[in-house]
Parts: C-alpha cells; structure tokens; sequence
C-alpha cells in the first residue's frame, strides 16, 4: 500500500482553521465574502475526496471497484468545481457588473466534467512508491482547469482597472499555487500536494483579504467604514435599492468628559444592541461619532427611521445615571442613483456634517434639491480654491458721500470673486459659503492685503479719502490674534491705521464678545477704528452701540426701504439717528437708490449716505477716478 497523504491532511488542517476562525467572526455576508466561503468549503471537500480516493485505491479489494471509481471520480469532479468556484470569486472581486450570460458560460466546464462521470472509466495506478489515477476523466480535469485558470486569467486582465489590488493579488497567488502544484504532481506522481497548495490559497486569500476582523470596529464591535464601502461597492456595482440613516452623536464630547472613552463605547455597544433589535438593518461605524444604517428601501426604511429616531428622545442608561444623547439624522432614500460607492460616501459625509449643524434631532432628507446644492457647493468651492490660487479674487470699492462735506470721503471695500472661466459668483453665495466651510479667513486675509496695497500704492488721501471700509467676518472676529495679523498686514504695507475703519456686525459681537473686546482694543489703540454694520437688520441689541468703542454706525437697507413705508419704522428711526448723535457717534446710510431717499435721509441730518444713487461698487482702476470728478 502507498500512503502519500501527508500533504493533505495538512492541507486539510489548514482550511479547518480557516474555516473555524472564519465563520467565528460577525460577517458582512457581501458578495466576495460568500464566494469566498463557497470556495473554502469546496475546498475543504474535494481535501477530503482527495485523502479517501487514496484509501479506497489502497483498499479497492474490500469496498469494490465500482465503489472506488465513485470516489475517484468525485474527486475529480470537486478539483474542476474548485477551479469553477476560484472564477466566481474573481468575478465577485470585480467592481464592474457582469452580466448573467457571461457568468452562465463559467458552468460549461463543469458541466462537461459531471459528464464524463458516467461516460468514461477511470484507471487506477499503484507501484514504486506512486499512486494515482489516468485515463480521459483525469486528462480532461486537468484540461478543465486550465480552461477555468486560462478565462479567469484573461478576464482579470481585461477588467484590471475594476479590480483593487489586494484582490488582484489573491488572484494571482491563487493562480501561481495551482499551477506550480500541478506541475510538480505531473512531474513527480509521489508528491501529491494540489490539495495542499488549494489550502495554502485559501489561508493567503484569508489573510490578505476576506478577514472579517478587517471589517469589524474593535471597540465596539460594530462593521466600520471599511466594511460599509464592500457593502455599498456591492451595492452599487448591482444597481439595489437600499436606504441610508445616517446619524451623529452631537453631544458625543460631553459624554465622553463625563463617562469616559469607555462609557462611550458602552454608549455606542447599547445603540447597537437597540439597532440589532430592529429587523433587517445593518449599523456601521462611520467616523468616531458618525453611524450608518442601511436598510430596504420604502416602507421599512421609514419604520427604521421613525423607530431610532423617537428612541433618542428618550435618555440612556450609563451605569447607575441617565444621560440625554443629542443626535441628528440624514436620510437618503435610495442609493441606486449613485454611480460609485466614493460618491456615495462622499455624500453620506456632506449631509451628515450638514445634518449635524440642525439643532435637536430634526432629520436632513437628502432630496433632488439637497443634491442640487451639494453640486453648487462642489463647484463653489473649487472656484473659491482656484482663485486663491490664480488670483481669482478682486477687491470693489464703494465710495460713501460725505453730505457736509459735499464729497465722497471714505470707501466700503467689497470682494468680488470669479471662477476660472472669467464669471464672477454672486456674493451672497460665496460669503456664506466660505464663512461655514473654513476658507473665509484666508479670503478676508487676500482681500485686506489688497485693501492696503490699494491705499499705499495709490495715495487715496490725494483723492479727499480719509479711509477704507473693511468688513471683518464672524470667523475673524473669533481669532484670539485677529489683532496681530491685521496690524501684521498693515506694517508690511507701511498703511497709517487710521487709513482702515473696521467693520463688524452684531452677529460677530455676540459670536465671541470676549475675544473681540480684546482685538477692538488694540486695533483702536493702534489708531484704526470701528463700524458696526447692518444696525437694523432683525433685532438689533442696543447694548453694543452704548457700550463699545464704535465711531461710525451703518443703518442697514432694510430699515431705509422701511422708512418710507411704515411710520412705526420713521419715527424709530428718527428717534434711533438721534440717539446715535447723542453718543457721539455718526451715522452711514446704505442702499441709498434714489434722490427722494437721499433728501430724506440728508434732512434727517445723517453725516454719510452709501448707494446706488451715487455709486455701485467699482473696480480699484477706475473708482478713485471716479471719486476725483466730485473734488
């Protein structure tokens, strides 16, 4: 008897182990993952075929000729259904979908091989230590399995770019194992390690890639953004509809200051436990405090939605206390209009930060409009970051007319932005833009240093200007050394501070008194000075006009267009103009648009009047001429 087994069962001990760990693991059950597990069981039996074709040839005198063709050929038929079952891993691996016509020409061969299991014989050779089988069936296995390794090989090839690299190279070592074993076992019919060199694959695709710990949060045990990506790559490539909830603990910071990282994992582990509760969703961890559930779409999705939703407003168990956990949710409804699962989580980031920014538990649905503007956001912030870059921005000035004077004597400087093919973004849009997305700094740093190479280059004071209106943005005012870098930019351009009035609002004020107490205090030290802009507009605090070093206050448009048609709105106006004067301080009228308000205004006895009716905005090459024609 000839017993070359040795490579089997260790063959055979090595896809148990695989086998045990992986099905021990929380699995995401993505199409790969199941392909995966298919072939490690096909695996696993045809090990198994393999070690008792060896003992029935051994002892086919006791169980029968017949019985140990059987076994042979089954054997047989398990190598070519693992060369079957390794191309629908690889076509699993693949990002682009194949159709069902390609997939079915993958059952050809097998078929063939399940053919000639009742048509042809097969022979049995054992002797000078070797043991093995011939005849049409074994040629045509190994004919088989070449076509399936050939195929495999050249659509992987072709489909290269739809293929990640890990999973390209589970493919090839997969490929590279089996053909260096069947060499080696046609070569030497004494060493039989085809199955061992499957089992050796399987441990290598295990390890490089099908590890469900790869997918799984360790702390909480929750599926992470990596596993939700398999998902929705899955997902997408197969055009399904499923519905996202997204949602962000707010107050994720104070629970941890009281509780700990560990309370707020035990926080995250009950969430997830509640979630498990809730029939056919699946919750993944998406950043630290940002969680995805993904359900069907319809009507289960809004069970979901409305089931999580109303347990937030319940408070927590955290030990022997409760505590109320802020949340916000976004909701996409269907994930088959997006075309790859980046876009998708590209998304799922924009709105659930944007959700995040929604007081209470509100939910953001993320419609046709909320995609709209995502897209206008998109390319809004590339034309801002092109014209950082390429000089895109522009400053405009305003000149404001001084009434008892007869002349224009100070200037509102305005940004203008304009993209790369030449056309300027509303302001409106580009300001709030920048303000709630982190770039207004260094937009409001672009436009003061133009402002003060404007003022030194070209000498506005030859020009009747006394100074330059700069309005500074909530986010400037919340600098700690807003201060410095203003005076910074002023030195550079050798500009006398007095030369730049700054201009802030009450919503800056109230933002960061503290911190903007402070920069006001040394810019006016410094001997520049401040407007408070937009008085008027809502409800305006008169505290900050009484207790703040302001020297000029801006009336906004709002309440001139007011004035004329409202008589609540004169006589406050009337009596607000007073009180100003009585402060000591003056008054700038905006959006001054016609002669009558104008007249009205200048009858009021306001020093200053800023509108269309003198002038719009203009750019630095021809406003001072402009101003130069009221000398």
């Amino acid at each position: 008897m000839v017993w070359n087994v040795q490579f089997q069962f260790a063959g055979l001990v090595l896809v148990l182990v695989v086998a045990g760990m992986c099905l021990a693991q929380r699995r995401l059950n993505y199409a790969a993952e199941k392909a995966y597990i298919r072939l490690l069981f096909t695996v696993t039996i045809s090990i198994f075929f393999d070690i008792l074709s060896i003992f029935a040839i051994n002892y086919v005198d006791q169980i029968g000729r017949i019985a140990c063709e059987v076994i042979c050929k089954s054997y047989l038929i398990t190598i070519v259904t693992v060369a079957f079952q390794s191309a629908l891993f690889s076509v699993a691996e693949i990002r682009r979908a194949i159709s069902a016509k390609v997939k079915l020409l993958f059952y050809i061969p097998l078929l063939i091989e399940l053919a000639t299991f009742f048509i042809f014989p097969v022979d049995i050779y054992v002797g000078n230590g070797e043991l093995y089988t011939l005849g049409v069936p074994v040629t045509l296995t190994y004919v088989l399995c070449a076509v399936y390794l050939i195929s495999t090989l050249a659509m992987v090839i072709i489909l290269r770019k739809d293929i990640d690299q890990k999973s390209m190279a589970s493919i090839r070592f997969w490929m590279i194992c089996w053909l260096i074993a069947a060499a080696i076992q046609f070569l030497n019919n004494q060493l039989l390690i085809v199955s061992f060199a499957m089992a050796l694959a399987c441990v290598y695709m295990y390890c490089k890639l099908e590890n469900p710990e790869y997918h799984l949060d360790h702390a909480t045990g929750l599926f992470n953004r990596g596993g939700f990506s398999v998902i929705m790559s899955e997902n997408v490539k197969k055009r399904e509809h499923k519905a996202i909830i997204t949602f962000v603990i707010s107050n994720a910071a104070r629970v941890t200051e009281i509780f700990g990282t560990k309370g707020m994992e035990r926080l995250i582990k009950d969430i997830s436990l509640f979630v498990d509760s809730i029939p056919h969703v699946a919750m993944f961890r998406f950043e630290d405090n940002m969680f995805c559930l993904l359900t069907d779409t319809g009507e289960r999705a809004e069970i979901v939605l409305e089931t999580v939703s109303k347990r937030f407003t319940l408070p927590w168990l955290m030990g022997d206390a409760t505590i109320d956990i802020a949340v916000s949710f976004s909701y996409i409804e269907d994930t088959s209009r997006f075309e790859d699962e980046d876009e998708l989580e590209e998304v799922i980031h924009y709105f659930a930060t944007a959700g995040a920014k929604h007081e209470g538990s509100d939910i953001l649905f993320v419609n046709d409009d909320e995609l709209k503007g995502r897209e206008r956001n998109i390319r809004l912030k590339q034309s801002l970051e092109w014209a950082f870059s390429n000089d895109g921005i522009e400053v405009y000035y305003q000149p404001i007319y001084d009434i008892g004077e007869g002349r224009f004597n100070s200037m509102e400087a305005l940004a203008r932005v304009h993209d790369e093919e030449g056309n300027f973004i509303m302001p409106s849009d580009f300001i709030v833009f920048a303000e709630k997305n982190g770039m207004v700094l260094k937009l409001g740093e672009i436009v003061f240093r133009k402002v003060c190479e404007f003022v030194q280059r070209m000498h506005v004071e030859e020009y009747g200007i006394d100074y330059i209106e700069v309005n500074l943005s909530v986010v400037q005012c919340m600098q700690e050394d807003m201060a410095r870098i203003l005076k910074n930019i002023m030195g550079e351009y050798q500009v006398p501070p007095y030369r730049i009035n700054f201009e802030i609002t009450e919503t800056a004020l109230s933002s960061s008194k503290a911190t903007m107490d402070r920069n006001m205090a040394e810019l006016i030290n410094y001997g520049s000075g401040f407007s408070l802009d937009d008085y008027g507009s809502g409800y305006s605090n008169l505290s900050y006009v009484i207790n703040l070093p302001l020297k000029i206050i801006k009336l906004d448009k709002e309440m001139v267009n007011s004035y004329f048609i409202s008589e609540k709105v004169k006589i406050a106006t009337e009596h607000t103009v007073n009180m100003i004067h009585k402060l000591g301080m003056k008054v700038v009228v905006e959006g001054i648009e016609t002669e009558e308000e104008y007249l009205a205004f200048k009858a009021l006895g306001v020093e200053y009047v800023q509108g269309y009716y003198f002038s719009r905005p203009l750019p630095k090459n021809s406003v001072l001429t402009y101003v130069q024609e009221w000398l």
